[in-house]
C-alpha cells in the first residue's frame, strides 16, 4: 500500500520524463512515487489516501479515459491531473468532462503545474477529512447495496460540499427525509439546527418562524406548494444570496416538472431546485436493498427490546425479498419488529386497488410518455409555443394538436 507521506502518484511510460518530473516535484517539497504503467500504480493506492494522480494522457494500451476509469472504480473523488501533447487535447478535455481534475498541455509550465497540484491536494484533504468526520459522527446512515442506493449516497456526498438547495421527491417512506438528514450531517452546516416542517394550509403562515429557527443549519419543507407565491419568492431570494443563511431542502411526492405543470411552484423557487432534484425509488424498484434494510431494522428492534437477534431462515428471507412492500421502508421496519418478538410478518396481502386495475396497453404507455415530454418542454420554455416546437423539432400545428389531445394549455406554464 502507498505510504501516507507520498502525496503524488506520477505515471509516464517514458522513464526520462518520469525522472524529470519526479526531480522537479521533490525539489518543490512533495513526496512522489513514479510508475511507468497505470495498472502498477493502481495497486499502491489505498482507501482514503490523501494524495493525487499526475499522469501522461496517452500511453500504450491506456488512454486518459481508461486511466480515469481505472482509478475511479474505487474512489471517484480522487483528483487526476493529466499532461497532454497537442494532438491529445480533445481526449484530455473529454476526460475532464467525465471526472478528471484538470489537464496541462506540453510543454508544461512548472509554476502552473504546482498551483494545480496544490489546489488538487487541498481539495483532496478536505474530502478525506469530511469522510473521516462523517464516519465518526454520522447518526443517520443510508442502508442498502443497490445501484440506486450507491448513486444516491454518492450524489448526496457530492452535494454536501455545497450549500445549494435540494429537492427530494417520491412515495412516502422511500428515503426522502433520511436523505435530507444524511445531507445535513455531511454538510457545512452540520453543527447547525436541522429544522423540519410538513407544510399545511394552516401552518404555512409561520414560514418566517421556520426560517429563523433554521439559521446556520438546514430547513426542510415538505410540500412547499402550500406556500403563497410571495413566500416562495422570499425563499428563492434567500437562496440567491452569496452567503445563504441556511440550506433549503424541499420534499414532495411529485417532480418539479409535475409541480410546475400543476402551477404549484413559482419559477424562482423552481430554478433553485432545478439542478438538484433527486427521485427516491420505492423498495419494489430496488429489491437489492430489502435484505440489508430488514436486517438493519431487526437489529435495531432487538437492541431496543433487549431481545437476541433471531436467525432468518432461507425460505423466510426469500419471502421477504419477493414481497412488494407497497408502504416501503416503514412497512419493512414494522415487519422486522414483529419478527424480533417472534411473529412471522409475511402473511400475503393484496392491495384491493390493484385488483381493479387493468393492464396498461403499449399505446397508452407511449401516450403517457409523450405527454410527459411535452409537459416538460412547456415548463422549460414557460409556454412559449415557438420555442417549444423548436425544442421538440416538430411543427407548431402538430404541437397544438398533441396539446389538445392531452388537454394541455400553454397558459398553465406561463410564470
Amino acid at each position: 500500500m502507498l505510504n501516507d507521506e507520498c502525496s503524488i502518484l506520477l505515471i509516464d511510460d517514458d522513464v526520462d520524463v518520469l525522472d524529470a518530473y519526479t526531480q522537479m516535484l521533490e525539489q518543490a517539497g512533495y513526496r512522489v512515487r513514479g510508475f511507468t504503467h497505470p495498472f502498477e500504480a493502481k495497486e499502491w493506492v489505498k482507501a482514503d489516501w490523501e494524495g493525487i494522480v499526475l499522469s501522461d494522457v496517452c500511453m500504450p494500451g491506456c488512454s486518459g479515459i481508461d486511466l480515469m476509469t481505472l482509478f475511479h472504480q474505487d474512489d471517484d473523488q480522487l483528483p487526476i491531473l493529466l499532461i497532454t501533447g497537442h494532438g491529445d487535447v480533445p481526449m484530455a478535455v473529454d476526460a475532464v468532462k467525465k471526472g478528471a481534475w484538470d489537464f496541462l498541455q506540453k510543454p508544461v509550465d512548472p509554476g502552473k503545474l504546482l498551483i494545480l497540484i496544490e489546489d488538487a491536494l487541498r481539495q483532496r484533504r478536505s474530502v478525506i477529512a469530511r469522510r473521516q468526520y462523517c464516519q465518526q459522527t454520522l447518526q443517520v446512515d443510508l442502508i442498502g447495496r443497490s445501484e440506486w442506493m450507491n448513486q444516491f449516497r454518492q450524489r448526496l456526498q457530492q452535494l454536501a460540499e455545497t450549500d445549494i438547495a435540494v429537492w427530494f421527491y417520491g412515495e412516502h417512506d422511500t428515503g426522502r427525509m433520511t436523505g435530507a438528514r444524511y445531507l445535513h450531517q455531511l454538510g457545512r452546516n452540520a453543527k447547525g439546527p436541522f429544522v423540519r416542517y410538513e407544510l399545511t394550509p394552516e401552518n404555512a403562515g409561520q414560514l418566517e418562524t421556520f426560517i429563523d429557527q433554521a439559521q446556520g443549519g438546514t430547513l426542510v419543507l415538505s410540500y412547499p406548494e402550500y406556500l403563497t407565491r410571495e413566500q416562495q419568492h422570499h425563499l428563492a431570494r434567500l437562496q440567491s444570496l452569496e452567503h445563504r443563511p441556511f440550506r433549503l431542502v424541499g420534499v414532495g411526492s411529485a417532480s418539479l416538472v409535475e409541480q410546475a405543470a400543476a402551477n404549484q411552484i413559482a419559477a424562482e423557487l423552481y430554478y433553485c431546485f432545478a439542478m438538484t432534484q433527486i427521485a427516491c425509488q420505492s423498495l419494489s424498484q430496488r429489491p437489492d436493498d430489502i435484505e440489508p434494510l430488514f436486517r438493519h431494522y431487526l437489529r435495531k428492534a432487538c437492541l431496543r427490546l433487549n431481545h437476541p437477534v433471531p436467525e432468518i431462515a432461507g425460505e423466510l428471507l426469500k419471502g421477504i425479498m419477493r414481497r412488494a412492500w407497497p408502504s416501503n421502508v416503514r412497512e419493512l421496519a414494522n415487519a422486522a419488529e414483529l419478527f424480533a418478538v417472534g411473529v412471522l410478518p409475511l402473511a400475503e396481502t393484496v392491495n384491493p386497488q390493484l385488483l381493479l386495475q387493468e393492464p396498461t396497453p403499449l399505446d397508452r404507455r407511449v401516450e403517457e410518455y409523450e405527454r410527459q415530454i411535452i409537459t416538460e418542454a412547456l415548463n422549460i420554455h414557460q409556454g412559449r409555443i415557438n420555442e417549444v416546437a423548436e425544442y421538440l423539432q416538430i411543427p407548431r400545428k402538430k404541437l397544438y394538436l398533441r396539446m389538445k389531445k392531452y388537454g394541455l394549455s400553454k397558459e398553465h406554464y406561463k410564470f
